[in-house]
């Protein structure tokens, strides 16, 4: 019987020097990028010092004025903040009625904003309508999307699936660097500023968090020394373009015991947000607070603009300013387009983008129409419950139930021409516009503003 003559096997081969550095090289890499895709938001809060100042006392803008203006900005990116900038420009053209050299703008004594145009109403707040023009030149002529990770790359898409693409060394350094320059919150209350009504979304309870100090105290926190930046941009984080905003809850050994007046707020909302506050004390997994866009919860402002009117009398304004007013005018811009698109020309489609778009766009802004139909009732009971407060002081004047509360609602929604109905749309939420874009919205506002019937009755109205 023949045998098969026996095969040799094929040397086995080793890998070369080269090989196997380069394989190292490949696996060092590799680790790079997976802790570079890693979005590094560190907690930006302090501790609460052992000794702290009392609250100030609130002192309006406008004390001795007989009119106050409340202004609230919605969300929308540069847009947003571009339509806000046209409505404040004309308000700081109009001047305030029976005030010899004071514009309307002069009168804001509360401003609310989030995402685009919190990124406005921190400005105002900080510099007030003279600040305007350097808005313009410090945001709307700028390129904040620079500084932004934008690109459809393997390390920004790990990166977004690890929290988010962007961390505090994008928008909350730009605008640190650019338009607020180390300012804090606690540099906000200074006498004469208007009250800057702020919030994002707090993830844990679903929640919005206010940035004001009732928030700060329950997380034992100091509000005077948190970046305003850093406030900012969580309200303006959008969810996987940025990763969360997080605040460090320094609960159960604050060394400070609490000192929060006890809540009179009565909303559903206010409550909730009351609830909150209190699991910061309560629950052991709460040690982190992550914060993202606060339009999720509020994108007109105006929850936390009722919320704040919820608080006892006088709330908004302060007790001088309060005993003096015969004139309110509370103006919400709203930058949102509600309706509109391609998705409805041919019977195919919309792909996915659209989809996820006008979806979100729908609970927002259905939200948002829930929300303006409560801020209407709300300011209404707070004229009344105003009116109430004034007339019930010792030295109470004869006129305290002549008050004027008008609100104004103003709404990209509401352009009818077609050409700029369509431009509009194409300026969705972005962070960087053209200079004639900037024009084009700005002169929105500011139309839409003088041909609104409820803001013309209010300023031409005579005092009573």
């Amino acid at each position: 019987m023949a045998v098969a003559p026996r095969q040799r096997s094929a040397p086995i081969r080793l890998p070369s020097r080269q090989a196997v550095a380069n394989l190292f090289l490949l696996t060092l890499l590799g680790v790079c990028l997976v802790a570079c895709a890693s979005p590094a938001n560190q907690p930006s809060n302090l501790r609460r010092p052992l000794t702290t100042s009392a609250t100030r006392s609130f002192a309006s803008a406008n004390d001795g004025s007989s009119t106050a203006v409340v202004v609230a900005l919605s969300g929308g990116g540069a847009r947003s903040a571009a339509f806000g900038y046209g409505v404040l420009s004309a308000l700081a053209e109009q001047p305030a009625p029976g005030e010899a050299g004071r514009t309307l703008a002069n009168e804001v004594t509360a401003i609310a904003g989030v995402s685009g145009g919190g990124i406005l109403a921190a400005h105002f707040a900080l510099h007030g309508s003279q600040g305007l023009p350097a808005f313009r030149r410090d945001f709307l002529d700028q390129d904040p999307e620079a500084a932004l990770r934008t690109s459809f790359t393997p390390e920004n898409l790990l990166r977004g699936y690890r929290g988010g693409v962007n961390d505090l060394s994008g928008l909350a350094s730009w605008l640190d660097t650019h338009l607020y320059r180390g300012a804090t919150l606690g540099d906000l209350d200074q006498a004469g500023r208007p009250r800057l009504l702020l919030h994002a979304t707090e993830l844990y309870n679903r929640a919005p968090f206010p940035f004001d100090r009732d928030s700060f105290r329950a997380i034992c926190s100091d509000y005077d020394a948190f970046p305003l930046a850093h406030a900012v941009a969580a309200s303006s984080a959008v969810p996987v373009l940025f990763a969360p905003i997080v605040l460090e809850n320094f609960n159960p050994t604050c060394p400070v015991q609490g000192d929060g007046a006890p809540s009179h707020e009565r909303s559903a909302l206010a409550r909730h947000v009351g609830a909150s506050q209190a699991r910061y004390a309560s629950e052991p997994e709460l040690h982190y607070l992550k914060l993202l866009d606060g339009g999720l919860v509020d994108n007109l402002a105006i929850r936390n603009l009722i919320r704040a009117m919820n608080r006892p009398a006088p709330a908004l304004v302060s007790a001088q300013a309060a005993r003096r007013l015969r004139r309110v005018i509370v103006i919400v811009a709203d930058a949102s387009m509600r309706v509109g698109g391609e998705m409805s020309r041919a019977i195919d489609g919309p792909g996915a983008p659209e989809v996820i778009t006008a979806s979100v766009d729908a609970m927002i802004d259905n939200a948002s129409r829930a929300g303006l139909d409560a801020l209407e009732r709300e300011t209404a009971s707070w004229r009344e419950r105003l009116v109430r407060w004034r007339c019930g002081l010792p030295a109470a004047e004869p006129r305290c139930r002549q008050l004027q509360v008008t609100l104004v609602r103003l709404s990209l929604s509401d352009v009818q021409a077609s050409e700029e109905r369509s431009r509009i749309l194409q300026l969705h939420n972005k962070l960087t516009l053209k200079a004639e874009e900037v024009d084009f919205l700005a002169d929105l506002g500011r139309r839409l503003l003088a041909a609104n019937p409820d803001y013309r009755q209010a300023v031409k109205s005579p005092l009573l």
